[in-house]
C-alpha cells in the first residue's frame, strides 16, 4: 500500500480557475506507479533528515509519534521558482502555481478559489539593434526568452486596507518580468481577479523620461513626471533621435514581404481583453483604480504610441535605415524607435525586468487619516523600485470610483546583479522612533539591510533622491546566491532585529543588527538542507524560524542562545481532519508561509508524477499545498504559569504537549490584545474547536485562565467569581479590542455548539454554558453602549463646531440617532449614568439636532411601505402591531448593527461571517482602538471623529465582506 491522491473533482486547462478540489486517500500501488528505487532513497533520506537533530529533552520526547497533516489540497500547477506561497493577513493564500496564481481559502479548501489567470505580454519599445549584434554575448539571454505562457514568478499580499473592500491587493511577477496590482473580484462576481495598475508600465514611463540614465542626468525626478503619462511622445522620440539616431517609422519588428512568411497571431488567452476587443461587449472595466495615473484621453493616447510589438529586440538589416519604413510598416501607424547598441539594449532590458516584489507593512504613523505602504520591486539590473499605495478615501463593495494610484518613490542601485529576494519589516512599530526596514538579497550572495526615511517617504512628492539608505551589508565568505530571506523585529529587545538568509547551496544564517550601532553579526549557520532553500519565516516573535528546500524538507529551529536547535516541524494534534504523508507523494518544496495566528504553516510541494496515476491524476494533479499544525510544540516562548493539566485530559496529547499548546495559544490571543493587527485568528478558532471536541476540559481551563487574565491588570489578578458577579462595572475598564476578542471565542468555540443561542435567551444547558452565555451578553451591551456613547458624543462636537462657525466637513456624520435614543427609552435602567446623562443634552437640543445628524423617527416597510415601530436593535417587523391596521403579512426586516436604522435591501450591505450581522452605516476607526468607554474620554477631541471609516464589525471587530455566493471566493477571518 502506497499513498496516493484521487481527485474528488476537477477541471483542466489554463483557464479551468477552480482547479481541482481533492481529498487524499491510500489506494492500492500499479506497477506503474511504482516508485524507483533512487526516489525511495530520496524520501528515506529526507525522512532522516527530518528527524530532530538537536532538541530539549521534551521536545524529543513528544516528537516520537508523527501526527498526520491537518489539511492539503492539490493544483493544478506547480510553482516553478522558490518563496511561491504568501498568506495575507485577511486570511487568503496565495500560490505562484505556473501560468496562474491560484487563492484559496484556507478554511474552506473544497470549496471555490480565485485566480489571477498570467497572459503574455510583449515587451516595450525600447530600441532596436543592428542584426549582426544579436551574437552579442550581453543578448543570448534576452533573445532566449520566449515564454508562450509566462510563469508567476513572485507574488506578495499587502496589507488589509488597501483593496476597495479594505481587503488585501496582490502583487504579481511574471517570469517575463512584468509586475501587476490585481484586487478582488467584489463587484464582478467572477473567479478571476482585476487588474488594477500596471507597475512595469509605469516604470518604463519613468525610464523613458530619463533615457534610461544614458545621458548622465539625475537618478530621481519629480513625481509629477514619473506618473505623467501625458509627455509628447514624439518629443521624447525626437530627444532620443538626437544621440542615437532612428531606425525609422516602425509598427512592426519584421516585415513579412520582406521575409516572406505570414505573420504569426499572438496566443490568445480566454478571459483576457484584447486591445482590439475593447470596444466589444465582454470588455470590463476598473472603476476603482486606474492603471495609469493620467486622464482618459492620455491613456488612448499612450495606448495608441506605445503599442506592444511582437519580438523582443528590433533587429535592423543589411538595407540600412534608408530602406526601414518600408520593411517594417504593416499597418501604416507609425511609430520611432531609436537604433541603440547591443550593451544598451541588454541594460535597458534588466533595468524593466523585475523578479521579486515585496509588499512593505502599513506606515508606522500616528496620523489616522493617513495610511501608506511601500511596493518594492526588485530587477535583474540590481535596481530596487519603490513604490507607495495610499488606503482608498472610502470603502465600498458596491460599483464606485476609489482613486489610490500607485506613486512613484524613486529607483534605488541596491546590488550589482540580481536582486532575487526582498523582506520587510517595522522596528518599535508602537513607538515614536519606528522605522521602515528592508532586506535584500542578490545573486551574487550579497545582502544589504536599508532604512527608510519615513518623513521622506510622507513627503515624496518633493523627493528628489530615494529616501533608503544602506543601514548594514552581510559580509561573508561564502558567494553561494541567495534564495530567501527574513526579517523580524522582536518586541525584546526593541534596539535588535533578527535576519536569516537561506541560499542556493542549502546553508542557512542568522545574523543579529544592532540598530544602537548598526552593525551586525552572525549569531549562527549551518548546512540545513541538501538543496536551495526556497522559503523562509520567523514566528513567535522572532524566537522560531522555519525553511524549507527543494530537498522536500520543511524544518523548524529555535535560536536559543545565538544556536539553531532543530525541532519537530509536525506537531501531535487530533485534526479533524487526516490525510496521508505528502512527503512521500512529493519530490520538491516551493515555499512556506505562516498563519496570522502563528499556529499553522502552509507548504507547497511539486507532486512526484511516478507516484501519480498517469490518466486520471498526472494530468490534473502537478502540486499540493499542505497545512500543518505547529503550537504543539517547543517554540521559543515561556510556559504559562497557570495552566494546570487534568487526569482525564485526551490520551492522544501528553501533558508536555498541553502545555505547549495552551502557552502558544494564550500567546497569540496576547498579540491580538495590543491591537496592532486585525483580528484575523483564524487558525486559532480552529485550534480551540479541535480542543473542545478532544479535550474540553482542558479547553475550559485554558480559557478560564484567559479570561481572568483579560480583566486582570498588573497588581491583580481577578478570579471568575469575582468577573461573574461584577462582570458589568469592569467591562467598561477594558479596551474595544479585548471586548471583540471575548465575543469571538464565546460565539465561535464556546458556544458554537448551541444552536438556539440568542443573547439573553434563558437556554443554557450547564454552569458552563450560562457563564459564557453571561459573559457574551454583557459584552455586547457594553459594546452598544459605547456606540450609542460615541455617536451622541459625535453629534454634540458637532454641534459645538456650527457654533463656532468652523467647518465640520471632515467630520463623521452620525445616523440613527432618533433609534439610539429609543432603544436608551426602552432600557433606561440598565445603563450607565453617564449615557443617561449624554442622552439627556440630546433631548435638550430639540429642532437643533436635524442640522448636525441625520434624525428620522419614522420608518417604513421596503415591501409594502408600512410604517415600522423600534422595537429591536436588530430586527423590526412592519405594522404597528393592531390587527385594525397592521398589514396582512408582517415582513421580517434587519438593523444596521452600527445605527440601529432599517438596513437597505435595494444596495449592497457590509456582512459579518462571525455574529451574521448586517451593517449599513460604518463607524470611524478610532472607535475599535479606544483603550476605554467613550464615556470616560474627552469628547472634544476631533481626532474622534474625523478618522476615516473603516469596514468593521462593531460587535467582533473583525472585517466586513459582502455577502458572495456560495460558488464564489470569500474570505474567512475566524
Amino acid at each position: 500500500m502506497v499513498p496516493r491522491i484521487s481527485a474528488v473533482r476537477g477541471e483542466g486547462g489554463a483557464a479551468a480557475g477552480s482547479g481541482c478540489r481533492c481529498e487524499l486517500s491510500t489506494l492500492s500501488a500499479s506497477p506503474r506507479a511504482s516508485k524507483s528505487p533512487q526516489a525511495a532513497a530520496a524520501a528515506a533520506a529526507a525522512a532522516a533528515a527530518a528527524s530532530p537533530r538537536s532538541l530539549p529533552a521534551a521536545a524529543a520526547s513528544s516528537a516520537s509519534i508523527m501526527a498526520p497533516h491537518y489539511q492539503a489540497t492539490t493544483l493544478i500547477a506547480s510553482p516553478s521558482y522558490p518563496n511561491a506561497i504568501t498568506w495575507s493577513s485577511e486570511n487568503l493564500v496565495a500560490v505562484a502555481s505556473g501560468h496562474i496564481v491560484t487563492i484559496l481559502n484556507p478554511a474552506a479548501l473544497d470549496g471555490p478559489r480565485g485566480l489571477v489567470v498570467l497572459v503574455p505580454s510583449n515587451p516595450f519599445p525600447i530600441g532596436a539593434v543592428n542584426r549582426e549584434d544579436l551574437f552579442e554575448p550581453c543578448l543570448v539571454p534576452t533573445c532566449l526568452s520566449r515564454d508562450t505562457e509566462p510563469c508567476a514568478r513572485s507574488v506578495s499580499w499587502s496589507q488589509q486596507g488597501f483593496a476597495p473592500n479594505s481587503g488585501c491587493l496582490l502583487a504579481v511577477c511574471s517570469g517575463d518580468g512584468r509586475v501587476n496590482l490585481y484586487r478582488p473580484p467584489i463587484f464582478e462576481f467572477g473567479d478571476n481577479w482585476v487588474k488594477v495598475a500596471d507597475i512595469s508600465q509605469l516604470l518604463f514611463n519613468y525610464y523613458q523620461i530619463i533615457n534610461f540614465r544614458e545621458d548622465d542626468g539625475p537618478i530621481s525626478f519629480p513625481q509629477e513626471a514619473a506618473n505623467n503619462e501625458q509627455a509628447p511622445q514624439e518629443k521624447l522620440n525626437s530627444e532620443h533621435g538626437q544621440d542615437t539616431g532612428y531606425a525609422g517609422e516602425l509598427q512592426e519588428p519584421l516585415s513579412c514581404k520582406v521575409l516572406g512568411r505570414r505573420k504569426r497571431k499572438p496566443t490568445r488567452v480566454e478571459s483576457y481583453v484584447y486591445d482590439e476587443d475593447e470596444d466589444g461587449v465582454g470588455a470590463s472595466k476598473d472603476a476603482d483604480f486606474s492603471p495609469n495615473p493620467c486622464s482618459r484621453l492620455s491613456k488612448g493616447f499612450m495606448k495608441k504610441i506605445v503599442k506592444p510589438v511582437d519580438e523582443m529586440a528590433v533587429v535592423i538589416g543589411e538595407g540600412g535605415l534608408q530602406n526601414t519604413k518600408e520593411a517594417l510598416s504593416c499597418n501604416g501607424e507609425n511609430k520611432l524607435v531609436p537604433l541603440i547598441t547591443a550593451k544598451q539594449y541588454a541594460c535597458r532590458n534588466a533595468h524593466l525586468f523585475s523578479l521579486v516584489v515585496a509588499w512593505s507593512p502599513v506606515s508606522p504613523s500616528h496620523d489616522t487619516t493617513s495610511h501608506w505602504c511601500i511596493l518594492a520591486v526588485g530587477s535583474k539590473s540590481g535596481d530596487v523600485s519603490f513604490w507607495k499605495i495610499h488606503k482608498p478615501e472610502y470603502y465600498t463593495i458596491d460599483v464606485g470610483t476609489v482613486n489610490r494610484d500607485p506613486i512613484f518613490v524613486g529607483v534605488l542601485q541596491a546590488h550589482n546583479s540580481w536582486v532575487c529576494t526582498m523582506s520587510w519589516e517595522v522596528t518599535c512599530a508602537s513607538s515614536s522612533k519606528s522605522s521602515l526596514l528592508l532586506a535584500t538579497g542578490c545573486l551574487d550572495g550579497s545582502v544589504k539591510i536599508w532604512s527608510g526615511d519615513m518623513k521622506g517617504l510622507n513627503q515624496c512628492t518633493d523627493v528628489k533622491e530615494v529616501p533608503f539608505s544602506l543601514l548594514a551589508e552581510v559580509t561573508t565568505n561564502s558567494s553561494a546566491p541567495v534564495s530567501s530571506i527574513s526579517l523580524s523585529a522582536p518586541a525584546q529587545p526593541q534596539d535588535e532585529v533578527n535576519l536569516a538568509i537561506g541560499r542556493v547551496s542549502g546553508s542557512l544564517e542568522t545574523w543579529k543588527l544592532d540598530l544602537c550601532n548598526n552593525k551586525i553579526e552572525n549569531s549562527s549557520a549551518c548546512h540545513a538542507h541538501d538543496r536551495v532553500v526556497t522559503g523562509l519565516s520567523w514566528g513567535f516573535d522572532g524566537h522560531s524560524l522555519y525553511s524549507c528546500s527543494q530537498d522536500n524538507s520543511a524544518r523548524c529551529w529555535i535560536l536559543e542562545k545565538n544556536q539553531l536547535e532543530e525541532v519537530p516541524v509536525y506537531t501531535n494534534f487530533p485534526e479533524l481532519k487526516e490525510s496521508t504523508d505528502l512527503s512521500v507523494v512529493s519530490d520538491r518544496c516551493f515555499g512556506l508561509t505562516l498563519a496570522p495566528g502563528e499556529l499553522i504553516i502552509a507548504v507547497v510541494r511539486s507532486l512526484d508524477p511516478n507516484m501519480l496515476d498517469p490518466m486520471y491524476q498526472a494530468r490534473t494533479q502537478k502540486a499540493v499545498v499542505e497545512f500543518i499544525w505547529i503550537g504543539g510544540q517547543f517554540l521559543g516562548i515561556a510556559l504559562h504559569k497557570n495552566i494546570h493539566i487534568s487526569s482525564q485530559q485526551s490520551v492522544m496529547l501528553s501533558e508536555t504537549n498541553f502545555l505547549w499548546w495552551g502557552s502558544n495559544i494564550l500567546w497569540s490571543l496576547k498579540k491580538y490584545e495590543k491591537g496592532e493587527t486585525g483580528l484575523v485568528l483564524w487558525d486559532v478558532i480552529a485550534t480551540l474547536q479541535v480542543l473542545k471536541k478532544s479535550s474540553p476540559i482542558f479547553l475550559e481551563t485554558l480559557l478560564h485562565n484567559w479570561v481572568s487574565d483579560l480583566f486582570s491588570d498588573d497588581q491583580q489578578r481577578v478570579s471568575l467569581d469575582i468577573l461573574y458577579q461584577s462582570r458589568n462595572d469592569m467591562m467598561s475598564k477594558v479596551s474595544s479590542r479585548k471586548l471583540h476578542l471575548l465575543n469571538i471565542i464565546c460565539r465561535k468555540v464556546m458556544l458554537s455548539d448551541n444552536a438556539q443561542y440568542s443573547p439573553g435567551g434563558e437556554n443554557s444547558t450547564s454552569v458552563s454554558t450560562d457563564l459564557w452565555n453571561n459573559l457574551l451578553v454583557s459584552s455586547e451591551r457594553e459594546l452598544r453602549e459605547r456606540l450609542v456613547a460615541f455617536t451622541f458624543a459625535a453629534v454634540l462636537n458637532r454641534l459645538s463646531y456650527f457654533q463656532k462657525g468652523t467647518c465640520a466637513e471632515n467630520m463623521w456624520f452620525p445616523v440613527g440617532v432618533a433609534q439610539m435614543y429609543s432603544w436608551l427609552s426602552m432600557n433606561n435602567g440598565k445603563v450607565h449614568n453617564q449615557l443617561k446623562s449624554l442622552c439627556s443634552t440630546i433631548k435638550g437640543l430639540q429642532s437643533r439636532i436635524a442640522s448636525v445628524c441625520e434624525y428620522s423617527v419614522e420608518e417604513s416597510c421596503t415591501y409594502c411601505s408600512a410604517s415600522v415601530h423600534f422595537e429591536s436593535p436588530d430586527v423590526a417587523l412592519c405594522g404597528s402591531g393592531d390587527p385594525v391596521t397592521s398589514p396582512a403579512e408582517r415582513h421580517k426586516l434587519s438593523r444596521c448593527m452600527a445605527s440601529m436604522r432599517l438596513s437597505s435591501v435595494l444596495q449592497p450591505v457590509w456582512y459579518c461571517v462571525c455574529c451574521e450581522g448586517m451593517v449599513d452605516k460604518l463607524v470611524p476607526g478610532t472607535f475599535f482602538t479606544m483603550t476605554t468607554s467613550p464615556l470616560q474620554v474627552n469628547h472634544d477631541d476631533e481626532l474622534l471623529y474625523s478618522a476615516p471609516v473603516v469596514p468593521l464589525c462593531p460587535f467582533c471587530g473583525i472585517l466586513l465582506q459582502r455577502l458572495m455566493p456560495e460558488f464564489l471566493l470569500s474570505v474567512s477571518p475566524v
